[in-house]
């Protein structure tokens, strides 16, 4: 039967790469491994294994070495780095011990060992609240595979030989797999498993494929050789598309490349308003290869530099050296723009491997953030040391995450205020007027506005936990995501009560999150009173674009409209009516909606 006689259908996910592909579908089982050879060995025969272990592990780094290199060379350094933290978890020392355990203490053969180790690690990944961290998973699963591929003489995971037009249909996409595919005609990428932070999701990008995760079911409703397109723009997929559906995705197609080509003329346009209201259009980055997108793409300055990847990228607690060069090499890359350093924002649900911390039963309602910080304050000293020896030479200022109340922000000022002592003390220059800012992420912040606003220089309203926490939702957990509404009532209600409280201090704040980073949801924030975002780099033209087709006094009359809306349907369809008359057609990528009449 031809795919066109085959019966049109359509799944759906969630985008973790955005774009429009079509192709035809190969489904793969390259995540998966085939049950590990599982056998009793003798006291004498541990050695053995242990040996064979170590082998493997050889093998492993060296392929993973070409790996990186190859990677580097074809796609970027940042996305190489993705498979150094693979080699760093390779020798992972909780991990070794707990393959080496079971070969000596419970007598079992290395293959065996191996696989039960990442089984039960993974399933601790899986329990952890950031997703971040949930995601490493994937990456373990990917260093098991690999070390029993190298125990049975294998090698690289096996992919299928692929069309020109190939669309990969599979459980879950390893890091490994998706390197493999580069120079491969693969057009786009779909998924069971999977999420935003996933090195997997980060090549992905990297390569500009379409790629959706969590599709429930994937392998089993579609079929090798169906036709198959991968809307990444509203989150589904169709299989074995009518005529009617196919014409409609030639016409967005070219409307898409259309509107990428004007976005790259806005790099050198200012972010304002059609009323020429000036807007501060910055960027959120992680690792110095975001802060020079950041700067290519002539961003405003950095609102949000999350220092936790530096921590992350390590096996111990970088100095005050390391991390003081990392910084500065971000903030060359800006200057003179200024950069807003958060400092280490990680706790029982973002675990460092080299930072053991008691299990909570609560771990998002636990010891995180400042207050970790505030507990271990020789991490916050040194941290703090590195950025106000920037501050010398740079712009810079330091965002607290996670503010709790007052007494939290006096307590880091008080800290703040005894390493500058110490700094002038040894003769070490830096900014004696540096700012220190307030992340606004929890309830207890955001009614503490006006008090806070008391204490610290300026608000940073992180909207993604701030949504989840007023909502008391998991966005990540499949139970409950469907409560998480960043366009409920009670948000929209707080964010305009903070942006007030701000303004009416006389204090500086930008939103960031995804909220920020939406352009659909652009005109609504400006109108809440936001005259300054951060948002990913990847997001920065299409939020100006939207920014530039707004006129303020639209924006604020929406906002109020919404603000009187009690139910988040029609918060929603008041929202798309709005962005509809603005903006006709204008964002192909603003069109959850756009396809629905489409006959499947």
């Amino acid at each position: 039967m031809s795919a066109q006689a085959k019966q049109s259908r359509m799944v759906f996910g969630e985008i973790a790469s955005t774009g429009v592909a079509r192709g035809t579908a190969v489904v793969c089982g390259c995540a998966a491994g085939g049950r590990a050879p599982r056998r009793q060995i003798d006291a004498e025969e541990v050695f053995e294994e242990i040996r064979r272990l170590d082998a493997a592990i050889a093998i492993v780094e060296r392929d993973l070495l070409k790996v990186q290199e190859s990677v580097q060379r074809e796609i970027g350094k940042q996305e190489a780095g993705i498979f150094e933290a693979q080699i760093l978890l390779l020798h992972d020392t909780a991990f070794l011990e707990e393959v080496r355990t079971r070969c000596t203490l419970d007598h079992l053969n290395v293959e065996a060992a191996v696989d039960e180790a990442v089984e039960k690690l993974t399933s601790v990944f899986a329990r952890l609240e950031d997703p971040y961290f949930r995601e490493r998973a994937a990456d373990l699963r990917d260093i098991g595979k690999r070390l029993l591929d190298a125990l049975a003489q294998g090698r690289e995971p096996g992919i299928p030989n692929f069309p020109d037009d190939a669309i990969l249909v599979t459980t879950e996409l390893l890091p490994s797999v998706l390197a493999q595919l580069k120079g491969l005609k693969v057009r786009g990428l779909i998924a069971e498993q999977g999420g935003q932070t996933a090195h997997a999701t980060i090549l992905a990008r990297a390569q500009s494929l379409p790629f959706l995760v969590q599709v429930s079911g994937a392998t089993e409703k579609i079929s090798s050789g169906d036709h198959l397109i991968v809307d990444g723009l509203a989150g589904r997929a169709f299989i074995n598309p009518s005529p009617a559906t196919r014409h409609e995705y030639d016409r967005l197609e070219a409307d898409l490349q259309a509107h990428q080509t004007a976005l790259k003329d806005l790099i050198d346009l200012p972010a304002e308003s059609r009323d020429d209201v000036s807007i501060k259009l910055c960027a959120n980055i992680g690792k110095v290869a975001d802060a020079t997108a950041a700067a290519t793409l002539n961003a405003d300055g950095v609102g949000l530099y999350r220092t936790e990847f530096i921590f992350l990228a390590q096996d111990h607690f970088p100095s005050e050296e390391e991390q003081y060069r990392m910084y500065l090499a971000a903030a060359e890359r800006l200057k003179p723009r200024e950069v807003v350093i958060r400092v280490l924002d990680t706790g029982s649900d973002k675990l460092l491997p080299y930072f053991p911390l008691p299990r909570e039963a609560n771990p998002s309602l636990g010891c995180r953030g400042l207050r970790l910080l505030l507990a271990h304050p020789h991490i916050l000293r040194a941290q703090l040391r590195a950025i106000l020896r920037l501050s010398a030479t740079h712009s810079v200022s330091i965002l607290l995450p996670m503010v709790g109340g007052v007494e939290d922000v006096r307590a880091a000022k008080e800290i703040l205020e005894s390493v500058k002592t110490d700094l002038a003390a040894e003769k070490q220059r830096f900014c004696s007027r540096i700012s220190m800012g307030a992340m606004i992420e929890t309830p207890a912040a955001a009614i503490m506005t006006e008090r806070l606003a008391k204490e610290v220089d300026f608000f940073s309203i992180g909207t993604n936990d701030l949504v989840q926490y007023l909502l008391t939702t998991d966005r990540s957990s499949g139970n409950v995501s469907s409560y998480y509404e960043p366009l409920h009532p009670a948000v929209l209600t707080m964010l305009a009560a903070v942006a007030l409280a701000a303004k009416a201090a006389g204090k500086s704040f930008s939103v960031c999150g995804e909220m920020a980073g939406n352009p659909a949801y652009t005109a609504l924030l400006l109108g809440l009173g936001f005259r300054n975002f951060s948002v990913n780099p990847g997001d920065l033209l299409g939020v100006k674009n939207a920014i530039r087709s707004t006129h303020m006094r639209d924006a604020e009359q929406l906002a109020a409209r919404l603000l009187h809306l009690s139910t988040v349907r029609e918060i929603k369809d008041r929202l798309h009516e709005a962005n509809a008359r603005s903006h006709p057609a204008e964002d192909p990528k603003n069109r959850e909606e756009q396809t629905h009449g489409i006959a499947y």
